[in-house]
């Protein structure tokens, strides 16, 4: 079959056993969490490789389709939880509606953000408004891209750094320094740091409107369930971070930091993971081409890979103290490699 095929399959069955939770209830509930939640992470185990793209026009069209879907399902799925239920049925649907928007329409957002188009990137700004991530459109390319594995990137976490440290510290930081660094172009191009054209007004009142909506629809229990799924969100989003950039650092070269290479992202050669966050795990490629589609992101032998796929690590960060005995004997391995490269280099030259 053709590539776009398989992503039609695998993020249809994704939509599908979504709506299916809302509308008919019962163990339809758990369908959704089972599929995203182990049924994929199964599926990796065992299918691994390189998998081609769709067309750019292909996957255009996709990313825009499943854009224009994120509305409703929202919108739907935020309704299904305001309404309750038995407890397990309950969690079962809010942890789906947070691994669906979370990975699959959050990589389908920062997709959109990085898109040349003006329609494709605005389409990528609403996903995180309603999500109330909306200042996650500045702080991903002008702080994220700019500095990652620096210290002065948030999104990347530090050698032993928990996640529970790194979702505290990241959540805010990136806020308020996409903030400042959208008042200083402001200030360049000489206007008032805080005029109209400060994308954080959209964020933030678009964010309250969004709330007010779910309050005058669906009362206080829309509220709760909406501040719910996007809190649920945030953590995967944060999550994602947290694993693809582990302990990476740039070495730091006078006042200035070495270039951006293949080996300051973690990776994931995992199939089902790649078709259904549109080759997110590819992230070493993204970094050094962030304009390029996600249907020519490739893996090569010398991009660092993770043990597991994608979902296995973000369960496994949970567990600080495991997460360190895995991880960090491979980013030190990592860092000696590249440390005794550049010392050579050096010698050299």
């Amino acid at each position: 079959m053709p590539p776009f095929v398989y992503f039609l399959l695998s993020l249809g069955l994704s939509i599908f056993l979504l709506l299916a939770g809302a509308v008919a209830d019962g163990w339809w509930d758990f369908a959704s969490f089972l599929w995203m939640g182990w049924v994929v992470a199964a599926m990796d185990h065992f299918l691994q490789g390189e998998t081609p793209g769709p067309t750019q026009r292909q996957a255009k069209a996709l990313t825009v389709g499943l854009a224009l879907l994120h509305f409703p399902l929202l919108a739907l799925g935020v309704w299904a939880l305001a309404q309750g239920g038995p407890v397990l049925n309950w969690l079962a649907y809010f942890i789906a509606c947070g691994l669906f928007f979370g990975q699959i329409m959050n990589s389908n957002a920062h997709e959109l953000i990085h898109a040349r188009e003006r329609f494709r990137r605005a389409l990528g700004r609403w996903i995180y408004v309603t999500l109330l991530f909306g200042h996650h459109t500045s702080a991903h390319p002008l702080l994220h891209h700019v500095h990652v594995a620096t210290p002065l990137d948030p999104n990347t976490a530090r050698r032993n750094e928990s996640w529970w440290r790194f979702i505290f510290r990241a959540g805010h930081q990136s806020f308020w320094k996409g903030l400042a660094v959208e008042k200083r172009r402001q200030r360049n191009a000489g206007r008032h740091p805080m005029n109209p054209r400060n994308p954080y007004w959209t964020y933030v009142l678009g964010g309250l409107g969004c709330i007010v909506l779910a309050y005058a629809t669906l009362g206080l229990a829309g509220v709760g369930a909406y501040f719910a799924v996007c809190l649920m969100v945030h953590s995967q989003l944060l999550m994602t971070d947290y694993v693809l950039h582990y302990g990476m650092r740039r070495r730091k070269i006078g006042d200035k930091y070495e270039p951006v290479s293949p080996k300051h992202s973690w990776n994931t050669p995992h199939i089902m993971t790649n078709l259904l966050t549109l080759h997110a795990p590819r992230h070493s490629d993204h970094h050094a081409h962030p304009q390029r589609g996600f249907e020519a992101l490739r893996l090569s032998d010398e991009q660092p890979m993770l043990p597991y796929s994608l979902p296995v690590m973000v369960t496994l960060a949970l567990w600080p103290a495991y997460w360190r005995k895995m991880m960090n004997p491979r980013v030190d391995a990592l860092h000696r490699g590249l440390d005794s490269a550049a010392s050579e280099g050096d010698i050299a030259a």
